[in-house]
């Protein structure tokens, strides 16, 4: 079952800290064209806050938006 991290995390994000934005970057690329392997570094207010890795740039940023899910909201049941 696919899930829409990005989304999930921004609607937290707006409530818990309105006006701080998330930033995804991609801050590496590995393999050949045909079958590379993206890496995003997900930051809020400068701080990296979730990393993620995949075989398109929207599948690693959805990565990184679940890890920093389970890091800083696994608490409130959300994830």
């Amino acid at each position: 079952m696919w899930q829409d991290y990005k989304t999930r995390l921004q609607e937290l994000a707006q409530k818990q800290r309105p006006g701080e934005a998330l930033l995804y970057q991609v801050v590496s690329e590995a393999g050949p064209d045909h079958d590379k392997t993206f890496f995003v570094a997900l930051t809020c207010a400068g701080r990296v806050i979730g990393r993620g890795k995949g075989r398109s740039k929207k599948e690693a940023e959805q990565m990184a938006a679940k890890e920093a899910l389970r890091i800083h909201f696994s608490d409130s049941g959300i994830v």
